[in-house]
């Protein structure tokens, strides 16, 4: 009865179906890969991963009658091992979960189409159904009977990471896989060794259960809500797993089948599915921004006001529909930008309030993006005597000595500080789902700096010549290979903490922050050891400090016209850049009026500036004033057009 259904629905589709999609082009090697979840005849209201069988069958018949050719993972395999070439515009269709849908109406559908499938089980799923599911799951019995028809493979979706683990003391829950855990009644973290057991302890029930159900260990396992990092793909390799399915954009490539890109199918129009699989990366955002001091927000003596106040924040920046938040990560009460302390658990510096995780968890499940403003060399280290080693060191008259900037910066070419500064970055990166870091403006050297000793002796070793002293002449050779030579280690550290970042975060974007002038002026590398074209192609961002007010720019609109122009011609420049405007006159200690502000922003957006962002923030005196820029930092209104 069943499947006499499933083929009259495919008889009428066949009939009425007249989508069209635009023409796609992909590249040797690339795959479709789609995911889908429960097929019933019709989905509960509200439930979005859910789609019906008529929606269903609609898509596989666009499948059929626009060229493209459904294959099986064995089949993407033995592409990779050169055994045999991949059809044209090849997809794999793969479903979570094992619902029952799955059985008594997707696969008799296939079958009549000849189209193979993936079949992703949850081990403690089965005999034991968790509650609040779409519909029932499928029983070992069923499993066994589709794995055994030809169009079928079954594969790992981890015995019990289905599921979200608690991992901040305020109760925030995120993906068993991807997170440390917090035990409230320890009031502890869960060590990294403890998480990598945890999760190797899941991967060895699940291949038992395999061996003892299916009578096969698995070689592929689909990470529970598209969540993992690097430390479960080890886990998973050195259990004998070398596949991973994902739930990141894009088509999948043979090439990289430790980390298949997934297009999640959700319960949208057809329209929606055929731009899936025609534009799979989709349309990359315009940035909208608020850098947001957490300074602000925490209440020392009372968890209940700070929570209060962050939700006063949070309705402002929804209100205002930004899609960004750049929130500090690290104490600075006193605003000197010398970090003593930080709001997350971490092994190097003390905590002044575990909140940052909450904070970016609260504001994250609104749909905003966080990046951790995090500092970069500027941290002081609780022992004096180690951080005065450590520091940045200046010449002066052939002489030697610690900086004197009002950034007590650490040297980035010392293997202790690159060690110390990697772990809190890690540690960061372990204990929030952050979705990238913003460098602080704090990761430069000027022409006197930097002597510290392993400075030096790195410099001798790649040329083969000392450096002279800090007054050289600017227009020298010497100078500008000096100046260049800093420029690439401060890239270089700061990718060294990108990559512990990634650790966790595997998907985390980069920003650093420019200095202006270093935009306006090229000789200014010589002073700041920043480039701004180097830039472009190291990080994600570039985060320009457009603040004419500080620089003393006597027409702040055409001062911003001038700065927006300068980037439009470097390459990437406009797509990359992301124009931050002071909101606060710290030279006067008064805010910035709103009229000047408004002009501002509208004279970055008439001039071509793709992406914007402001700071400061000050929600309990509504600074800036939001009903005055909320227009221009709307990411749903777009009034100007370069």
């Amino acid at each position: 009865m069943l499947k006499r259904i499933a083929l009259t629905l495919l008889f009428i589709t066949t009939i009425c179906i007249s989508q069209t999609g635009a023409a796609i082009e992909m590249k040797p090697g690339e795959f479709i890969a789609l995911c889908y979840h429960a097929v019933p005849l019709e989905p509960a209201p509200g439930d979005s991963y859910s789609i019906s069988q008529k929606r269903f069958v609609e898509q596989m018949e666009y499948l059929r009658t626009h060229g493209y050719n459904p294959v099986s993972f064995s089949d993407i395999v033995q592409a990779r091992e050169g055994k045999k070439p991949l059809p044209d515009k090849p997809v794999l269709l793969t479903f979570d979960d094992g619902y029952i849908s799955y059985y008594n109406f997707v696969v008799p559908v296939l079958e009549e189409l000849g189209y193979p499938s993936v079949l992703a089980v949850v081990g403690n799923f089965v005999g034991y159904e968790p509650k609040d599911m779409p519909e029932p799951i499928m029983t070992w019995d069923q499993i066994r009977e589709v794995r055994s028809r030809k169009l079928v493979e079954v594969v790992s979706h981890t015995y019990d990471f289905h599921k979200a683990v608690q991992y901040t003391p305020q109760g925030n829950v995120g993906p068993a896989v991807n997170i440390l855990a917090y035990d409230p009644e320890k009031k502890s973290y869960e060590t990294a060794g403890e998480y990598t057991k945890r999760m190797g302890k899941d991967f060895l029930t699940q291949k038992n259960v395999f061996k003892k159900e299916l009578g096969v260990a698995p070689e592929v396992v689909v990470w529970p809500f598209g969540k993992y990092n690097h430390v479960s793909l080890d886990v998973a390799e050195k259990n004998g797993i070398p596949f991973t399915f994902t739930l990141e954009e894009g088509y999948a490539h043979i090439d990289r089948l430790d980390q298949v890109n997934r297009i999640l199918i959700e319960n949208k129009p057809m329209k929606d599915f055929i731009g899936e699989l025609t534009n799979p990366d989709g349309e990359k955002e315009t940035v909208r921004a608020v850098q947001v001091d957490l300074d602000l927000i925490l209440d020392p003596d009372s968890q209940e006001q700070t929570d209060e106040n962050l939700g006063k924040l949070i309705d402002r920046l929804v209100e205002m529909k930004v899609n960004t938040v750049i929130l500090q990560a690290f104490a600075d009460p006193d605003g000197d930008g010398n970090i003593e302390s930080v709001y997350f658990q971490n092994n190097v510096l003390p905590v002044r309030a575990d909140i940052f995780g909450w904070a970016a968890h609260q504001i994250m499940i609104r749909d905003m993006a966080v990046y951790a403003w995090m500092p970069t060399l500027s941290i002081v280290l609780p022992d004096k005597e180690r951080a005065r080693k450590l520091r940045v060191q200046e010449m002066h008259d052939g002489e030697t000595r610690p900086g004197t900037s009002w950034y007590r910066r650490l040297s980035p070419f010392s293997g202790e500080v690159a060690s110390l500064v990697r772990a809190l970055y890690e540690d960061l990166a372990s204990h929030s789902q952050i979705s990238g870091v913003l460098f602080q403006d704090d990761a430069y050297l000027t022409d006197y700096e930097d002597f510290h000793p392993d400075a030096v002796r790195q410099y001798d070793k790649r040329f083969g010549k000392g450096v002279v002293s800090a007054g050289m002449d600017e227009d020298s050779a010497l100078a500008r290979d000096w100046a260049r030579f800093k420029t690439e280690a401060l890239i270089d550290f700061t990718e060294s903490l990108a990559n512990r970042v990634k650790k966790y975060r595997p998907n985390a974007l980069f920003a650093r922050n420019l200095y202006a002038t270093v935009l306006e002026d090229s000789q200014s590398e010589l002073w700041f050891a920043q480039n701004y074209e180097l830039f472009l192609n190291k990080y994600d961002y570039v985060v320009v400090m457009a603040y004419p007010q500080m620089e003393e720019a006597r027409s702040p609109s055409k001062w911003l016209k001038n700065l927006v122009a300068k980037a439009k011609t470097v390459p990437q420049g406009q797509e990359k850049t992301i124009f931050k405007i002071q909101t606060y006159n710290w030279r006067k200690e008064a805010w910035i009026e709103d009229g000047e502000l408004l002009k501002e922003l509208r004279a970055i957006l008439f001039s071509g500036g793709k992406h914007l962002a402001y700071y400061p923030d000050n929600v309990y005196e509504d600074r800036p004033a939001m009903n005055t820029i909320k227009l221009e930092m709307s990411t749903k209104t777009y009034p100007f057009t370069p």
